[in-house]
């Protein structure tokens, strides 16, 4: 590919594909209903490569209502579910999938099909569960959840043993309960195979953070902002890593020619905390500025094969205790020493200027701490951080004018500290 043929300032032209992938995610829905095929509602964080091994067709909810946002229906659906009593304060994820399956909306809108049972964890948030109680009491479906401890910075490795055998007999015991509703037994070979998929899709994704790195950077939201969706809607399938390896080669060919996403970079940023599905646009605004995100928590979380101890060997001949062990080293459960210690790092290898901290409004695990996360940060490490006051799915929530003049002031400061 040569460097004229290798445009700046665009989404890749791979992560055109995520449309097709996440098209032929929603038909596969379907079609495991026309067959007669056992469905699952999963949350995110939750095992779905073991959904996967079991033949069920996962759907999750948090996908779904991201939909909604896009489409511009979620206000409506949140606002129904606020007429129902719950809370503006709770989750908009939730708000949004109650207020769509009171209305029956398509997948299109970000409906979900009732599913043949439920599956949830407090991995990330304890809303997840509760939520997940609700409406399979509004469905009549069973309902499994797996209870994930914390791992805290004075956790000793007894304890961390404990909490691992703890989960992977929580996962053995999921294993028994899908086949008692679904009449479907457990095939190791089938898992191996569908956890060699995870693992390489997973690697994969963190190829395409690594070209971050570069300066210029190859990638922008626009790439990994829908790009991730696939990491916990489909782990365990080809497709995916295909389009993967496409946005990789194809950023690979942007760095041997030093051109990135923008034509001009002047900064670069992380960006902390779930995006606003309502208008992602909006980060495409940065650009004025010459500023780019190159690094989202949020995003890379997902590529979940981190942790040292999960080898590919232990992923394929021991995926339950493999699972278990990612399950208890989630990037959105670090204890706050570790999260402090992996924003620095992560800050001097992706070469960041600033930090925008998203305090989500309805959700609280994205939110909890970012003060003090701020202060460590810039009084310790002197980092630039800005917080800034939104919400992933409720558009009521953001004030884009105010927003604008935070940030514009951020990259005001940012400017004169690179004139030091």
């Amino acid at each position: 590919m040569s460097k004229a043929e290798i445009k700046s300032n665009k989404m890749l032209n791979a992560t055109m594909g995520l449309k097709n992938i996440m098209g032929r995610h929603f038909l596969a829905i379907e079609q495991a209903y026309r067959d007669g095929k056992p469905t699952a509602w999963a949350t995110s964080g939750s095992p779905v490569e073991i959904l996967y091994a079991m033949d069920v067709q996962p759907m999750l909810p948090e996908n779904s209502a991201t939909v909604s946002a896009a489409q511009k229906y979620s206000q409506n659906f949140i606002e129904m579910a606020e007429e129902e009593g719950y809370s503006y304060d709770l989750c908009s994820y939730f708000k949004t999938n109650v207020g769509a399956v009171k209305s029956e909306a398509d997948m299109i809108k970000g409906g979900t099909r009732k599913p043949t049972f439920m599956l949830s964890t407090d991995v990330i948030c304890d809303t997840h569960v509760n939520w997940f109680q609700v409406q399979a009491e509004r469905f009549n479906v069973p309902h499994f959840t797996i209870d994930v401890p914390h791992v805290v910075s004075n956790t000793n490795q007894r304890q961390y043993n404990y909490f691992k055998k703890y989960v992977v007999e929580q996962l053995y015991e999921f294993l028994d309960f899908i086949q008692e509703v679904t009449g479907h037994e457990y095939d190791e070979e089938r898992a191996r195979q569908i956890t060699q998929n995870s693992w390489d899709l997973s690697m994969v994704w963190q190829d395409i953070y690594e070209l971050r790195k570069v300066v210029p950077c190859p990638i922008s939201t626009r790439d990994t902002f829908g790009g991730l969706f696939p990491l916990f809607t489909m782990p365990g399938l080809k497709e995916p890593i295909r389009l993967y390896k496409k946005m990789y080669k194809e950023a690979k060919a942007r760095v041997d020619n030093g051109i990135g996403a923008l034509e001009q970079e002047n900064f670069r940023l992380m960006f902390e905390g779930i995006p606003f599905w309502y208008n992602l646009k909006y980060f495409g605004t940065l650009e004025r500025w010459g500023a780019i995100i190159v690094y989202e928590p949020y995003t890379y979380a997902f590529s979940k094969y981190m942790n040292p101890n999960v080898t590919k060997e232990m992923v394929l001949n021991q995926p339950i205790e493999a699972m278990a062990e990612l399950m208890l080293s989630f990037w959105y459960i670090y204890d706050f020493e570790t999260r402090v210690k992996k924003f620095e790092e992560t800050v001097r290898d992706w070469k960041i200027d600033g930090v925008l901290l998203h305090n989500n409004m309805s959700c609280r695990p994205n939110s909890c701490g970012l003060y003090d996360l701020k202060r460590k940060l810039m009084d310790e490490a002197d980092i630039p951080c800005l917080i800034i006051d939104a919400d992933m799915n409720d558009p009521r929530k953001l004030n884009e004018t105010q927003v604008t003049n935070q940030i514009e002031s951020f990259i005001e400061i940012l400017r004169q500290r690179k004139k030091k």
